[in-house]
Parts: C-alpha cells; structure tokens; sequence
C-alpha cells in the first residue's frame, strides 16, 4: 500500500484513552485526567490543541469514558471501538474510522499523544514530505529520546487493516508498524523560551509535569555567539539598552576565558552590561564564577545552574556559551580573526548579524548595528512585550 497524494489538510487525532496511572499522584481524585493536568494555566490537552490545530483539518480526541468532561474544548470525543483500554492502536482506529466518515476528502490522519506540549510547528510539514518522497503509508516522529511510535502521519486507507490486526490480538504499535515498513522522521529540538527541549517532551509523570511548569516559568534567554572580535559585547549592550527601554528587566550571564573574575567584573565588558542597564550581571570563567564563587576542585558551573539563580527578570542576554542548546543570534564582522560561520553547524541560530551582507540565506539577518531590528525579531520569537510605565 502506498501513500495517496494529499488533497487536504490530515485530520487531527489526540490520544487520550489511556488511564495514566503514572500521573494520578499529581491529579485531584475526582479528575483523575492527564490531559487535564493544569500547565501554566492551560491543560496539557489545550497545550497540544494550540499547537496541532494550525498543522491539520479537523481535531478530534480519542477518550474513553464520560465524553463530558471534554465539552469546553470544543471537538468531537471519541472512544475506542475495542473495550478493555486496549491501547494506542484502539485510539488510532477510532481516528482512521471517524476521518474515514466525516472527513472524506482528508487522505490522511496525524496523531499526537495528550501529554506533549512542546510539539513542534512543522510537525505535519516533516511527516508530509517523507511520505511524499517514500510513498510509504506511515511516517513515525523519531528525536533525541528516540522513537516515538503513536505520534504519526497515517494513511486512512489503513484502517480495515488495523482492524483485522487489533481482532487477531495486536496490541504493540510497532508490531503493526513493522509490517508496513513505517518510516521514522528526525525532528530536532524546539527552542522554548529560548531554549532547546525535545520537541516530544513527555510529561508522564508528576516530576515530568513539575518540569514543564518549570521551563515555562523561567525567564526567556537569547544568546550572542560569534567568534573573538566580532561583536559579541557590542550587540549585547545595545540590545540591554533596548530592551530596558522598553520596561524590560533584562539580566546577562558573560563568559570568559580568563581566570581573574574580579577584574574582569570591574574591567569592561560587564561594566558595559550594567551601565547599560543590566539587572544583574554574572560572569563564569574556568575557575571562578561571579565575584565569590571560587571553584576549587570543581568543574566550571553548567549554564543551567546559572539560570537557576536569576529570578524576577524578563529576559537573560547571554554572551559566549557558542554550544549552548539555547536560541542564539550569531555575530560576524568581516575583520574578526576566524571567518568560519557557526550556524552551519548549530540549529539554534535563529539569526545572524554582521557588518557586511548575508552568507546564509536560510536564517534571517540583519546589520550589525540595526539594533531595534534585531530587539524586534528577539521579542518576537520569545514572545516578549513592552511593560507598561
């Protein structure tokens, strides 16, 4: 069987037939749901509706029990058509039945499980393309955890085939996936706040829950990378001097290499940071970090525990850190010493900015002194507003 060329948008299907009995530690009793986990103010459910209704045709949900639950969200609930929670490919037939009746022009269904909050924008754009190019009938999201089998592109022609397989006692996912020679799609990590998370995060269980409230609770971050001499201080200061004109409480983390973190501190470029208006400046070196924290025996501080001790600002600039997994600009100037461009090789460049004209077409650049240009595209792509005087 192979992939029919698609005529419209696939239909949506969220997997929330399961029981999660990982998570009911972390759940009220009388609402036992998962994909009502409370996130940041949204259930997880809305979370991945957020983020899958602009890539598909019609949302349904596959749940069992009382559908009622559900009538805020606003989208048909289906349950499975085999009893006993028979697992992910009951939910997934119930889909392929439904979209097979009610959406007639669809071609295919995408599925998604209820516990993935940080899926990614391209998701169904990915799947797309490798089933045009393989003409297989299912493309499977595969990322740095690994495979992940439930949240696919499938064929709608499937259905009687699962079907047959789930009445002669098929259960595992990749058991019948198998058989049909699925392929797997690479997805790399989403940038979050500005930072990098499995685009398939799973939040399986309370301590996972706890993690996302984390990384939606923390302060966004841009990085400023570039080789030495390019202009890393330069933009860095200017964007400080931007942001906290615009009500902003903006706090920097600098790098360094050299050991002396007191003179560094006092010397220039972490004065610039504060005369710029920096909240609060930290600087790391390979031995020390900030002004007290010598380290002895230890190992230089990792990136995240020193976000960990910035609170209440709205923004963290970091300069240096060039494989940091955070979203980063990357600066160049035609006299810097080492020409070799870093995006190439980091998919957390968003941007880069320079002194002379695009190399890269594929990311957006911009002058290396049209500084609001640049705050502009940062706000935007961490979701950043002016606050109000």
């Amino acid at each position: 069987m192979t992939a029919r060329a698609n005529s419209a948008p696939p239909t949506g299907l969220i997997l929330a037939g399961g029981q999660s009995r990982r998570m009911r530690a972390a759940m009220p009793p009388a609402q036992p749901d998962k994909s009502l986990a409370d996130l940041a103010g949204t259930p997880l459910l809305g979370h991945v509706m957020q983020r899958l209704a602009p890539q598909a045709g019609r949302l349904i949900l596959n749940a069992n029990g009382d559908p009622a639950r559900f009538a805020s969200f606003n989208m048909p609930v289906i349950a499975d058509s085999i009893p006993d929670f028979a697992g992910p490919l009951a939910g997934l037939l119930a889909g392929l039945q439904w979209a097979r009746a009610h959406a007639p022009t669809a071609t295919h269904l995408v599925s998604v499980s209820t516990d993935v909050p940080f899926l990614p924008p391209d998701l169904v754009t990915r799947l797309q393309a490798t089933l045009a190019e393989t003409r297989a009938p299912i493309a499977i999201a595969r990322s740095r955890s690994g495979l992940h089998p439930v949240i696919g592109l499938w064929s709608i022609e499937l259905a009687e085939d699962l079907a047959a397989s789930l009445d002669a006692g098929t259960r595992k996912v990749q058991d019948w996936t198998a058989r049909h020679h699925a392929i797997p799609v690479d997805f790399p990590d989403s940038l979050i706040k500005g930072r990098a998370v499995d685009p398939f995060f799973n939040t399986n269980t309370p301590q996972d829950l706890a993690e996302a409230r984390a990384r939606l609770a923390a302060p966004p971050v841009i990085g400023i990378a570039g080789w030495k001499n390019s202009g890393k201080t330069t933009l860095a200061v200017r964007l400080i001097e931007d942001f906290t004109r615009r009500g902003l409480k903006v706090a920097t983390i600098k790098r360094t290499h050299h050991d002396d973190v007191a003179a560094e501190t006092e010397a220039s470029d972490t004065a610039r940071h504060r005369r710029a208006g920096a909240a609060e400046v930290i600087l790391v070196s390979p031995h020390r970090w900030g002004p007290l924290h010598a380290l002895h025996e230890e190992s230089e501080p990792q990136l995240e525990t020193i976000l960990a001790r910035l609170t209440g600002c709205d923004l963290v600039i970091i300069e240096g850190w060039k494989s940091a997994p955070i979203a980063k600009i990357e600066v160049r100037r035609a006299a810097q010493a080492d020409p070799r461009p870093l995006a190439p090789g980091d998919p957390n460049i968003i941007a880069s900015a320079s002194d002379y004209g695009d190399d890269d077409s594929r990311l957006p650049h911009f002058a290396l002194d049209h500084t609001s240009a640049i705050a502009n595209f940062v706000a935007n792509q961490l979701g950043l507003k002016p606050r109000e005087t």
